[in-house]
């Protein structure tokens, strides 16, 4: 989208959107623990959507990106060859090549530190603010499939972890994560990458103070 000239906060918006306002997502929410935590996530979720993106994109936009990056991602230069399948594999596989080894590496040391985060935090976490802000960091580190927030926020819960903790969770694991923002680090300008983590993670404490607040 970003080689072919898709702007920064258009960018912005269908990256976050798409794991954070997925309506099966809201859906599974919904069913699986309430109609007030999905209301949470639809309300914070257009937030850090349109909110985070056209700030981001207001802000950052006119700042240079990696050129030489996201010129590696683009297609080459010249008439298209082929079917628009052969095409579609080939620039897939481009992009397999070109990302998917950052990821992998990203995935095993993010899942290496899990062990040092998660388990204390599901087996001791209160309602304390200190909890809500480490695991709205931690939320944002880490990488999961799409809608696997829900269940982990579930079993969390079930473990004991307060609602403020499981509210800074719910909205910090879905949107982006370390190795999300290394694949699209030359996509984008860099401080409005940096911005929209720090918003992610303001965000994801304010989500836990309300789910707080009001009793959930």
């Amino acid at each position: 989208m970003r080689t072919n000239g898709v702007s920064v906060g258009a960018g912005l918006a269908f990256w976050l959107g798409n794991p954070t306002l997925n309506p099966a997502t809201l859906v599974f929410i919904l069913f699986a623990l309430s109609w007030k935590w999905a209301l949470l996530r639809l309300v914070v979720g257009v937030l850090i959507v349109f909110g985070v993106s056209s700030v981001a994109s207001r802000w950052f936009a006119a700042e240079q990106v990696d050129e030489a990056g996201l010129a590696a991602l683009a297609a080459p230069a010249g008439a298209p060859a082929g079917s628009i399948v052969a095409r579609w594999f080939q620039n897939l596989g481009r992009l397999m090549i070109g990302l998917l080894p950052e990821y992998l590496i990203m995935v095993v040391l993010l899942g290496a530190a899990r062990a040092w985060l998660f388990p204390a935090a599901s087996l001791a976490g209160g309602n304390d603010l200190v909890w809500i802000v480490l695991l709205a960091v931690a939320g944002t580190l880490f990488v999961i499939p799409t809608a696997g927030e829900i269940p982990i926020v579930q079993s969390m819960l079930g473990y004991g972890l307060g609602v403020g903790p499981a509210g800074a969770l719910l909205m910090t694991l879905a949107p982006l994560s370390v190795p999300s923002v290394a694949m699209v680090w030359s996509a984008f300008p860099k401080r409005a990458l940096a911005f929209s983590v720090a918003a992610l993670v303001i965000l994801g404490i304010l989500s836990g103070v309300v789910a707080l607040a009001l009793g959930f």
